[in-house]
């Protein structure tokens, strides 16, 4: 009985470790365990005080030259889009990457305070997905025109003015603000999307006991 038990704790191990990464690739996107924690712990800094250090922004996104999705015609101020075609047939057809869109245009976010201007070429983007009714050839990853964003990354200020579009006095502009590295531009500003650190409990439990069952079965066999 061990040698069945044991190939199958093997098996459900192996299942377990594949369903945990893809959970954690979700979950994460292109963000850190660190800016996971900054995200949600990290008070927003209006931009017109954000000097130096590791900083969380928060405000709404814009851009001079919005695009339009291609499911939606919704208004995104950056985007992504993932073509496909289908290979084989039957059980062995399987969707296969062909190319990637990606927008280039600069984007911006704003506050109350202040306007940061953002290259795409140069952020980690945490992007909305829609992948429509999946059977889809075509997969949007998408932040709209508009929408608000949080931004995590370490800056740096140098004295630059410019006017508010929608005051008279002056505030403090993004030209004067650099990132030290590629900031991280996620859509989770809400608690209640915020990324999970801890999986499902359901399918590591099952996991854990078909080991056990193995090792206990290992036992009786001595």
């Amino acid at each position: 009985m061990f040698p069945p038990l044991l190939v199958g704790a093997m098996v459900s191990g192996l299942a377990t470790i594949g369903s945990l990464t893809q959970y954690y690739r979700q979950q994460l996107g292109p963000m850190t365990l660190h800016e996971v924690r900054a995200l949600g712990h990290l008070a927003p800094t209006p931009i017109a005080l954000a000097t130096t250090g590791l900083v969380k922004l928060v405000g709404t996104l814009g851009c001079e030259h919005p695009g339009m999705s291609v499911q939606g015609g919704i208004a995104t101020a950056v985007h992504e889009v993932h073509h496909y075609a289908i290979e084989g047939r039957g059980l062995r057809a399987r969707r296969v990457l062909l190319r990637i869109e990606r927008s280039e245009s600069p984007f911006w976010i704003e506050d109350d305070t202040g306007r940061v201007m953002l290259d795409p070429e140069h952020c980690r983007i945490d992007f909305e997905t829609d992948t429509g009714d999946g059977e889809s050839l075509v997969d949007e990853l998408r932040l709209r025109l508009g929408e608000r964003v949080a931004i995590i990354g370490e800056v740096q200020r140098g004295a630059v003015l410019a006017q508010h579009p929608m005051r008279r006095s002056q505030a403090s502009a993004g030209d004067g603000l650099r990132f030290v590295r590629s900031p991280v531009v996620t859509w989770r500003t809400d608690p209640e999307v915020m990324p999970r650190l801890l999986p499902p409990t359901g399918g590591v439990a099952l996991s854990a006991s078909t080991l056990g069952m193995a090792v206990l079965g290992a036992l009786l066999q001595i």
